[in-house]
């Protein structure tokens, strides 16, 4: 298996002497001049998030999906959508792909949302096409014999039913969309602090990234562990937040309002100006 690698689609951290505008181009091109170095036969897939979850909340410039796809139907690549994170509601819509990013996938990947967790769940949507070519009698396609033990189980399924339903019914995307874009300006504030380099994400899926000089964009040591002493701080006064390396990442349930929204802001600030007065008494400063 050959696994290939090009330049990972983060603005905060583009190459020096590459402007914004033209970021985009730039990753499209090395995503080409990979794809003809390997070979398009040689390459099983293209797989990515509309937003990097885990990775780091991470949001590619806009259009990149757009033109990543183009390029990967240009050489007969599939396109995998991860979508565990995305879906029902984080970002204020039910699909993200096609509905904010305006992009169709070969193949969609579901989890997390499709049941709010209530009973686990997950799910692989596939185009009409792939479906055409898998659903043949076993006799024209006797090499694809693919299921797991409990695919399809009733309870699973009856709870993903009735939690879509119940997030239509009761708007969670338009409750997303209208407190989402205020979390974000209202964590955005957050950057005049000394140690937050970025705040970035979209809706109800943000993330702050730590730095030790905003100019340089120096990363903290991993034995400072920022992250965890800020998740720390926050917890003993009431919010919990996800530590990753350098970052702190938000996921707040879909039911936030203004008033959780503002007390998770001020808990913030308190915990980040405690951890910035700790890290200049230790010297990391």
């Amino acid at each position: 298996m050959i696994s290939l690698t090009y330049p990972t689609p983060y603005p905060y951290r583009k190459p020096e002497g590459i402007d914004s505008h033209s970021y985009c181009d730039y990753l499209i091109d090395e995503m080409e001049t990979k794809i003809i170095e390997i070979g398009a036969d040689n390459i099983a897939c293209f797989i990515a998030e509309p937003i990097m979850g885990a990775g780091g909340v991470i949001v590619a410039p806009e259009g990149y999906l757009g033109k990543a796809y183009a390029l990967c139907k240009k050489y007969e690549i599939l396109t995998i959508a991860d979508e565990v994170v995305t879906a029902f509601g984080r970002l204020g819509k039910m699909i993200t792909s096609k509905e904010m990013f305006k992009v169709q996938p070969d193949i969609m990947v579901l989890a997390k949302g499709l049941s709010s967790g209530y009973v686990p769940l997950g799910a692989t949507v596939i185009s009409s096409a792939m479906h055409e070519v898998i659903s043949r009698p076993k006799a024209d396609n006797p090499y694809f014999s693919h299921g797991f033990t409990y695919s399809g189980h009733a309870l699973a399924c009856a709870t993903g039913l009735k939690n879509i339903e119940i997030l239509e019914r009761d708007g969670f995307c338009e409750h997303v969309n209208k407190w989402g874009p205020y979390f974000k300006e209202q964590l955005t504030t957050l950057e005049d602090l000394p140690i937050v380099g970025e705040v970035r994400g979209s809706h109800f899926m943000l993330a702050l990234e730590y730095v030790t000089d905003k100019k340089t964009k120096t990363s903290f040591p991993m034995e400072v562990n920022i992250g965890k002493r800020i998740y720390t701080a926050s917890k003993k006064r009431g919010l919990i937040i996800r530590p990753i390396g350098p970052l702190n990442v938000l996921s707040p349930p879909l039911t936030y309002d203004k008033d959780a929204i503002d007390e998770t802001i001020g808990i913030l600030k308190d915990s980040i100006l405690e951890t910035v007065t700790t890290l200049h008494k230790e010297g990391h400063l």
